[in-house]
């Protein structure tokens, strides 16, 4: 959730995801913002920075959706999110 939070600049509690919007969340949210043609709109525009970076913070909202999945199965483990994060930091 942190992660999600850190790279849309959006607060979980927004009206925005509840309401007439029907996003349920920023879970749901940033999974629909994945698939759109336009993903990097979900990043908050004070964290944009060059072409590369984008793409590592489009990753990094990868990671955070795998984190928020609805089942805590599919979850990562900590060791399993320090792996990931340890990836993308390598990029």
């Amino acid at each position: 959730m942190i992660l999600g939070v850190l790279l849309t600049g959006r607060d979980p509690t927004d009206p925005f995801f509840s309401g007439e919007t029907g996003w349920g969340g920023l879970a749901r949210w940033l999974r629909h913002m994945q698939q759109s043609a336009d993903p990097k709109d979900a990043l908050d525009s004070s964290v944009l920075g060059e072409e590369g970076e984008e793409e590592e913070m489009l990753m990094a909202i990868r990671v955070a959706i795998i984190c928020l999945s609805d089942s805590p199965a599919d979850r990562p483990s900590s060791d399993e999110l320090v792996a990931m994060l340890l990836q993308l930091h390598s990029l």
